[in-house]
C-alpha cells in the first residue's frame, strides 16, 4: 500500500494504467476499453490536441511507445523562412492493436484492426487492417493469418527452449506460472485451470470465443507433466 501511495506521488497520473487511462480521457482523447499501457512513466503519448487522438478496444502499449498529434519541426523552417507554419495530424489506432517496445507513432496516421507493430518501429504513415509491420518506416512484412500460423509452430520449440533454460538456472522444471502462455500445447476445455491460466484466458475481451475454440482444442500432450517429462 505504501510504495502504491509513492508510486502516485512520484508518477502521479502516470502511476498505472487505469490512471493514465483516466487522464486521457479527462483530457478529452478517445480511449476504448481494455486498453493497457504496461510502462506508464516511460511512455509519451502526445495530449497536446486530445481530440485528435482516438484509441481503440484491446490495444496494448508496451513500454518506452510514443505517440504523437503534431510536429515542432516547422521551427527549422521558421529559422530560415521566418514564417510559422502549423503541423498537427489525428492519430486513430484501432481494435485489438499490440505496439511493440519503443515504437514511435507520427501524427495522421491510422491504424487498422488486428495490427501487430513490432519493436522500434517507426509508424508514418497508415497501417492496414489484418497484419504485422515493423521496420523504420514500418512497413507491412505479412498477414496475421500468416503470423498466426507461424507462432503456432514455434510456440512448441520456444516451450521447449524454457523449460531447458528453467531448469539449468533453477535446477528444477518450471511450475504452472511459468508456463502460462503455453498451457494450450497440454490442456483444453475438459481440464479444471489453475489461476494464472485463467487470467490468460480472460485476456482482450473475447473469453466466450476463446472458450468455444479451447474446447476443441487439440492438445499435443496429455498433461503439463507428460509435456514436462517429454524434454530430455
Amino acid at each position: 500500500m505504501f510504495k502504491q501511495l509513492i508510486k502516485k506521488i512520484i508518477y502521479k497520473e502516470k502511476a498505472t494504467s487505469e490512471s493514465y487511462v483516466r487522464w486521457l480521457r479527462k483530457n478529452g482523447a478517445k480511449v476504448g476499453d481494455r486498453v493497457k499501457i504496461f510502462a506508464p512513466s516511460k511512455t509519451t503519448i502526445d495530449i497536446t490536441r486530445p481530440w485528435l487522438l482516438e484509441i481503440g478496444n484491446d490495444v496494448q502499449i508496451t513500454e518506452g511507445v510514443t505517440i504523437l498529434t503534431h510536429g515542432y519541426d516547422w521551427s527549422v523552417l521558421k529559422g530560415v523562412y521566418g514564417e510559422v507554419l502549423g503541423s498537427s495530424g489525428g492519430i486513430k489506432i484501432g481494435n485489438n492493436v499490440f505496439i511493440g517496445m519503443k515504437s514511435t507513432i507520427l501524427k495522421g496516421v491510422h491504424i487498422g484492426n488486428n495490427v501487430i507493430i513490432g519493436a522500434n518501429s517507426l509508424v508514418n504513415k497508415d497501417i492496414p487492417d489484418n497484419c504485422v509491420v515493423a521496420g523504420n518506416p514500418a512497413k507491412v512484412i505479412m498477414t496475421l493469418e500468416q503470423y498466426y500460423e507461424k507462432r503456432k509452430i514455434a510456440q512448441l520449440d520456444e516451450a521447449i527452449e524454457l523449460v531447458k533454460e528453467y531448469r539449468m538456472q533453477y535446477g528444477k522444471n518450471p511450475d504452472e506460472k511459468a508456463l502460462h502462455e503455453f498451457f494450450w500445447l497440454f490442456s483444453n476445455g475438459n481440464d479444471n485451470l489453475p489461476e494464472c491460466w485463467e487470467h490468460m484466458q480472460n485476456l482482450v475481451g473475447n473469453r466466450k470465443q476463446t472458450d468455444e475454440v479451447f474446447i476443441n482444442n487439440k492438445k499435443m500432450f496429455e498433461s503439463m507433466e507428460e509435456f514436462l517429462n517429454s524434454i530430455d
